[in-house]
């Protein structure tokens, strides 16, 4: 999502992304994310802005239950103490999130340490967290019986059971049935060419060639139905699909 802001105000993550340094008068422009990385836009008046600020600015100053991060560059979240400053004209911070608790939780992701400021978590959030993309790769979490749970993007995460929770990320495979022959694929989400290249793998769009998708044993958006150009479906392991090929000519 892009943020905008008026002139007069240093955009400090445009100043970061372009390579600029951040001016050295503001006001600053930065964004303050909830417990779902959802940032909105707002002004801070000092290049020196602390934890108490950063509350203050999402709206909750003064409050203790409430708990700020800095977003590192690497995306990592770093805790910002109430009276811990962070100097924006130097530490390539433009980026910050608010939760609402008074503790912070620590979770493995691939080994790799990240430090979350909610009870609860998702399984997108943690690919945003981690810089994973949505549709190609799946979040496990990893189980003290050796099993792995797979982890929707919209599917929340207890974190506050002893413990550390551990989760690891996967390319997405997922088998269907296309014109009765199994096929892999990587995503969840296929287009109607994708389904087409899977039936007929040299197949383009031509003026006297239709190809049409019919499909079954999808999930529960979307259990069976048909498909035109334009069009994407979620799939599943095990669903299957019929494409046929007219020729007009």
């Amino acid at each position: 999502m892009q943020h905008k802001f008026e002139n007069g105000i240093e955009d400090v993550a445009m100043a970061i992304g372009n390579g600029r340094r951040v001016r050295d008068d503001g006001p600053y422009g930065i964004l303050i994310g909830d417990e779902r990385l959802n940032y909105r836009a707002e002004v801070v008046h000092s290049a020196m802005v602390s934890g108490a600020q950063i509350l203050a600015a999402a709206g909750v100053g003064g409050s203790i239950e409430h708990v700020a991060f800095q977003v590192l560059q690497g995306g990592q979240l770093e805790s910002l103490r109430p009276e811990e400053s962070v100097d924006l004209r130097s530490a390539g911070a433009e980026k910050f999130v608010v939760f609402r608790s008074d503790r912070i939780f620590r979770i493995l992701v691939d080994d790799r340490t990240v430090d979350w400021g909610a009870v609860r978590i998702t399984g997108g959030t943690i690919k945003r967290l981690v810089g994973i993309k949505t549709f190609t790769h799946d979040v496990w979490q990893v189980l003290p019986s050796g099993e792995d749970i797979l982890v929707t993007d919209d599917h929340f995460v207890d974190l506050s059971t002893p413990g550390v929770e551990r989760f690891v990320v996967k390319p997405i495979s997922i088998r269907v049935i296309v014109n009765a022959r199994p096929r892999e694929v990587h995503k969840r989400l296929l287009a109607y060419w994708d389904v087409v290249k899977l039936a007929f793998p040299d197949a383009a769009p031509a003026p006297n060639t239709v190809y049409s998708i019919t499909y079954a044993r999808g999930p529960d958006s979307n259990p069976e139905g048909s498909m035109v150009e334009g069009q994407q479906v979620l799939v599943k392991n095990g669903m299957t699909f019929y494409v046929t090929v007219t020729d007009k000519s």
